[in-house]
């Protein structure tokens, strides 16, 4: 029987994965797009140093060697800013520390000089232990994303900690992989950036199985979500979706609020920080995972999904997060010049979509090396980083 519970919060979170660390004899693999030399990335230094399994690694996308604290580190400004380049040492201080002492860190899709890579990464947030324990959600080992509003599920399951191991052992050669397995009626699928078709199916079958109720958080949600979201409300499923209020791409925020004047889907606004929580319930059935329901997610980028319908889990959600939540959220606001932003960001969002499939394409050959952080940081043009905001810091 797998056993899992909710993580809610950096805190939370922290408290049990330290524990297992502690207490792992064979392996800790972690997976996660940033690991800066903060509180949080030091942390987790110290423990993996401290830990007696014999075999320990951390794989990191490279979006840690441009940006920390959701700063382009090598930006004029930000190489005048002493505090946050004395975060970047610190995280290049870490490594090296880490390397002396057997853990090797390695870093995913590395970017060269060709900065507009940034905008599609290598996503997967993954803690593995033993084949026994196995930590799946959105967290990553920053301080600012522990103080977010978001959590990680942990796992005791053989079978879904083997099958993570075998999938941070591809990364760990440069193998992305797109797999999927069925664990006690749970879903568990890989996407590896170049489609990922079985993830997208797996999630439609899900919302179009739904018959009375969805309800979403999650700070990022485009099209294919947004159609769906409107047939399954057509249909007469109450579809209720939750943003943060202070967001941090306002283009998805607006382009959210058009797509629902069209879709008939109800949004409310979450007060308060950030948060970065990714989760579905399509009535009794839980969608989690490192994935934003996106189309730079579920088409470009490696992400893990996990579908269950563990009634423990699925109570303990709701009363623990989507309940309290929705109960705290607000309607947006109807001001005349909200309606001409929300129009501005779904155009806006029309456009980047066939924009991100074009920047993701140089990602789909495999294998693709994994670099450490002694292999140097390249300093960016400032002509290489017009970018869109989506994409690049910690989605």
């Amino acid at each position: 029987m797998t056993n899992m519970r909710l993580c809610l919060g950096g805190a939370e979170f922290w408290e049990n994965l330290q524990r297992d660390i502690r207490n792992a004899r064979e392996y800790v693999y972690v997976q996660t797009l940033s690991f800066e030399g903060d509180a949080a990335g030091q942390g987790l230094a110290d423990a993996l140093l401290a830990s007696a399994a014999p075999t320990k690694r951390v794989v990191a996308d490279a979006v840690t060697k441009y940006v920390i604290n959701d700063r382009l580190i090598g930006l004029p400004a930000a190489r005048r800013d002493k505090t946050l380049q004395r975060e970047v040492q610190a995280t290049g201080e870490m490594c090296a520390r880490m390397e002396a002492g057997g853990v090797p860190v390695r870093f995913a899709w590395p970017v060269g000089r060709r900065f507009y890579r940034l905008v599609v990464r290598n996503h997967k947030k993954i803690v593995v232990i033993d084949d026994q324990v196995a930590y799946l959600g959105g967290i990553n080992f920053s301080d600012h994303n522990f103080a977010w509003h978001d959590f990680m599920i942990r796992i005791e399951s053989p079978g879904i900690a083997k099958f993570l191991r075998e999938d941070f052992e591809q990364t760990w050669t440069g193998h992305d992989q797109d797999a999927a397995t069925e664990v006690d009626g749970d879903e568990l699928i890989i996407g590896n950036g170049r489609g990922n078709k079985a993830m997208r199916s797996a999630v439609a079958r899900a919302l179009d199985d739904a018959k009375e109720r969805i309800v979403v958080q999650c700070p990022y949600i485009s099209e294919p979500f947004w159609r769906a979201l409107g047939r399954a409300q057509r249909r007469g499923v109450h579809v209720t979706l939750m943003m943060p209020e202070q967001h941090n791409r306002s283009i998805m925020k607006w382009g959210t609020l058009d797509a629902a004047h069209h879709e008939g889907f109800e949004v409310r606004m979450l007060p308060g920080s950030m948060t970065h929580a990714k989760v579905m319930r399509a009535d009794d059935a839980l969608i989690i995972g490192s994935a934003n329901f996106d189309f730079v997610s579920f088409r470009i980028q490696p992400e893990v999904v996990f579908i269950t319908r563990q009634p423990n889990l699925v109570r303990e959600v709701n009363e623990r997060l989507l309940d309290p939540d929705l109960a705290r959220c607000s309607e947006p606001g109807r001001e005349p010049q909200n309606r001409v932003l929300e129009r501005l960001g779904g155009l806006g969002m029309r456009v980047l979509e066939p924009l991100s499939y074009w920047w993701g394409r140089e990602r789909r050959t495999s294998p693709i090396p994994l670099a450490k952080w002694s292999d140097g940081l390249a300093v960016p043009k400032r002509d290489s980083l017009v970018v869109p905001t989506i994409g690049v810091s910690e989605v």
